[in-house]
């Protein structure tokens, strides 16, 4: 026999079926103001809730004690809820007995008051009307939000503590509709919505401008949101320092240690003149080694920051120089040296090879894998030998480079040099 908690259960689990019935019937009571409906939305209520009702040749005592949690949660006894519908039925051994036929809601207001969903469901509908009355009387639209509503019902049954909520958002979306191109950045959009509210909303704006622009392309990022809507984006900042005290990184008679450029910046970053005496340029992956990288003549040296450093391919002046990639040795690594090698071929690595490896041999660790089989291309045949062996050696395929002893870069410098 099932109990009252199994029953809410089993109910509760009809509920998202529930909410996108009310999409569909929302959707199809519009249709007389719009050119097509979505489609003819099926009765819900009655709806039985399919479970084990016992057998009249039990127990009798052990049924009645069964029975009467259920009879006394139940709609007869509450006046909502679940309602118990019974059947008389011969027996052999017990005679005539009630049998337990169906257990059903008869009504929204009974499965709603019984499952405890009467908010989320006010939500969702409120939500739908405010969408529907922004962007409909406008068939297509109304086929698109449909679908829309459909495949995020999570969005239009949460609480929101914000006020006007859905209306904010659909002002957001209708003024990026409006200015797909507007080149601002989001703090700048005049509208009357505080920044923090896109900022933190970015997901749900875009899945539903992508639905009213009908765009179909691959699944755009949250991380893409400004791009895609055709905002300014918040600059990349690039960190340099010099290496070698002759070449001065300098605002007018102030010599600094260390300059942080907006990556548009240092895409003309040419045209100054602390790059005259500038030969060689590091790019170091690791933070801490870039800020401890030993001292080196006429040269400079940027945080490569990981698979960030691609953003670099349009700065063609580093071509002008050599330049070396000091990265982990490990897949990863080397295959941010070869998508670096993509924009500037002949970017050299550093101490990316087997003498390093052999050296630091006890340092090595468990590493993450790249997925597939290949090899990067842009390698030289020794770094992909190296590569080849990092992968073979599961369990100890990373040497990451700040256990590469200080000392021993020195020497390298001085060794390579």
């Amino acid at each position: 026999m099932i109990t009252v908690a199994e029953l809410k259960a089993k109910s509760e689990r009809k509920f998202r079926d529930f909410l996108k019935f009310k999409i569909e019937s929302f959707f199809s009571e519009k249709a007389d103001c719009l050119s097509e409906a979505i489609s003819e939305s099926p009765e819900f209520f009655p709806l039985e809730i399919r479970s084990d009702k016992g057998k009249t040749s039990d127990n009798l005592l052990a049924r009645e004690k069964d029975f009467l949690p259920l009879i006394q949660s139940s709609k007869q006894k509450k006046g909502k809820g679940y309602s118990l519908v019974f059947e008389q039925k011969r027996t052999r051994n017990n005679g005539t007995q009630s049998q337990l036929s169906k257990i059903l809601f008869e009504t929204e207001e009974d499965f709603l008051s019984f499952i405890e969903k009467k908010s989320e469901t006010k939500r969702l509908t409120y939500a739908l009307t405010v969408i529907f009355k922004e962007f409909c009387p406008a068939s297509n639209n109304s086929d698109l939000l449909g679908r829309w509503a459909f495949a995020n019902v999570s969005y239009l049954t949460e609480f929101y503590d914000e006020k006007d909520f859905w209306e904010n958002i659909c002002l957001c979306v209708k003024w990026l509709l409006e200015n797909p191109v507007s080149n601002l950045y989001i703090r700048e959009i005049p509208l009357g919505v505080h920044t923090k509210f896109i900022e933190n909303n970015k997901a749900l704006i875009l899945s539903l401008l992508i639905c009213l622009k009908d765009d179909v392309q691959e699944e755009v990022k949250v991380s893409d949101f400004e791009k895609y809507c055709g905002l300014k984006e918040k600059p990349s900042f690039v960190r340099l320092r010099s290496l070698d005290k002759t070449i001065a990184l300098k605002v007018k008679d102030l010599s600094i240690s260390e300059v942080s450029l907006s990556l548009e910046d240092f895409e003309h970053f040419d045209k100054s003149e602390i790059l005259k005496n500038v030969q060689k340029i590091f790019i170091i992956e690791n933070e801490m080694v870039y800020l401890t990288f030993p001292p080196v003549e006429n040269a400079l040296c940027i945080w490569g920051h990981g698979f960030s450093v691609t953003s670099l391919k349009n700065c063609s002046w580093l071509k002008n120089h050599e330049v070396f990639y000091f990265g982990d040795l490990d897949e990863h690594g080397f295959l941010i040296l070869s998508d670096f090698r993509k924009y500037f071929p002949n970017t050299k690595s550093f101490c990316m090879d087997k003498k390093t490896l052999d050296t630091f041999d006890s340092f090595r660790a468990e590493g993450k894998s790249l997925a597939g089989e290949g090899i990067p291309e842009n390698l030289t045949e020794e770094e992909k030998a190296l590569f080849a062996e990092l992968r073979a050696d599961k369990g100890r395929n990373r040497l990451e480079q700040e256990r590469i002893a200080l000392g021993y870069l020195k020497e390298r410098l001085y060794i390579d040099d």
